[in-house]
């Protein structure tokens, strides 16, 4: 095993956080790598680049402006290694991370790319949350499903590991139109040319989270996430839905927040209501339809309330349920009562950011339009990640090929 990963860092004015990235690549148990870094900055991270002397580190200035030119110079003319990865200039390695990975996707001969699971970390890498995910391997319906929705592979371009000549095969470079989203783009066009995925059950890289985010403007997140969708016609997003292993079920939830996405409130509520109508007992879809429907697209934030009521009975511990509600009673002018649940949502869940920037303007006595929660946030499964009417489906897969044994 000693395979030369190529490591891409792109960076823009990184001087606060990028030293930590760098010796997160340098510390990692894997030694056969090359960490390819590609700066467009100007501020003082091109001196703190000149402090490493490790050959391993190749920095090139970027000769193009914008950000995601410097993942396209870096995969066009720098790059050397069997295998691609990326990291931002700020978030962290596992030190196993490269070794993990190259084990996997050298184990299975028709992989073409690894992903594993993370941990979410604050300013001061104190842990938020830990995502899970799930084994997508040679499911591409099942994962490109739940990726028009966000989940599936989250946090991607640091989160994977790809064959280099599956990149060539199918010239594969980031999008200029989706700059927030590039990384999420790129596996979209990764699934549309084939590529087969396997999970990794261990938590590999640390995601901080931070007021500087780019995804954290979430209107130029959905600007870019309808331009991805865009390349797929109504008619075709619904196959791929219908065609996965997913119960019914979950297919509502899916089409629903789909066609919320897409700007089709219509379609989405009645995606809600049929699941509700046909006695599905799954908690997310009256909260779905409660904040994606009622408040956020009609701004009915009584029937809104009405349906997070009945969630709270389904899923009575989850924070997100408690915030969105607390959002309701706020929009309604009962503020006490807001208050009291932006406090519950917190006990159930001390990290739930929603809840804590709504607490805070709450007692200052600032006038604000509330944070919904427009997903879970933690523990996918219990949305239906893990959806048990597929599972036997999956067992009787005979897909795994074994490189060697």
């Amino acid at each position: 095993m000693n395979s030369l990963v190529s490591v891409i860092l792109p960076v823009r004015n990184g001087e606060k956080y990028i030293r930590v990235a760098i010796d997160s690549v340098l510390a990692q148990s894997y030694p056969h790598f090359e960490l390819v870094v590609v700066d467009a900055s100007d501020d003082d991270t091109p001196e703190i680049m000149k402090s490493y002397s490790d050959e391993r580190i190749k920095y090139f200035r970027q000769k193009s402006k914008g950000s995601v030119n410097g993942y396209n110079e870096a995969l066009n003319e720098y790059v050397a290694g069997k295998y691609i990865t990326f990291i931002h200039h700020d978030d962290i390695y596992h030190h196993d991370k490269l070794y993990e990975q190259v084990r996997m996707i050298e184990k299975f001969a028709d992989v073409d790319c690894v992903y594993n699971d993370i941990e979410f970390v604050d300013d001061n890498l104190n842990r938020i949350r830990v995502r899970n995910h799930e084994d997508y391997y040679h499911r591409n319906n099942d994962l490109l499903a739940v990726m028009m929705i966000g989940y599936g592979i989250s946090n991607l371009g640091m989160n994977v590991l790809i064959k280099r000549d599956f990149i060539e095969r199918h010239r594969l470079r980031y999008s200029l139109e989706t700059p927030i989203c590039c990384d999420h783009e790129y596996m979209f066009s990764m699934l549309d040319a084939g590529a087969v995925f396997k999970h990794i059950d261990k938590v590999l890289l640390y995601y901080r989270i931070h007021e500087d985010n780019y995804s954290g403007d979430r209107d130029r997140v959905e600007e870019d996430n309808l331009k991805i969708y865009s390349r797929y016609s109504l008619e075709r997003l619904r196959e791929v839905v219908g065609q996965s292993n997913y119960s019914e079920t979950e297919k509502c939830i899916i089409l629903g927040k789909l066609h919320e996405r897409l700007g089709e409130t219509n379609l989405s509520e009645a995606c809600f209501l049929e699941a509700i109508e046909k006695g599905y007992d799954n908690g997310w879809i009256a909260f779905y339809l409660g904040t994606l429907v009622h408040y956020s697209c009609y701004g009915d934030f009584k029937k809104a309330l009405f349906y997070l009521r009945k969630a709270q009975e389904l899923l009575p511990y989850r924070a997100e349920v408690r915030n969105n509600i607390g959002c309701c009673l706020y929009q309604n002018g009962n503020h006490e009562g807001a208050y009291q649940e932006f406090r519950k949502a917190i006990e159930l869940m001390p990290n739930c950011f929603d809840a804590k920037q709504n607490l805070s303007y709450l007692e200052i006595g600032k006038h604000f339009n509330p944070r919904t929660t427009s997903r879970e946030i933690e523990n996918p499964e219990l949305f239906g990640l893990v959806w048990k009417e597929a599972e036997k489906k999956r067992a009787e897969s005979d897909s795994l090929k074994p490189a060697r044994t």
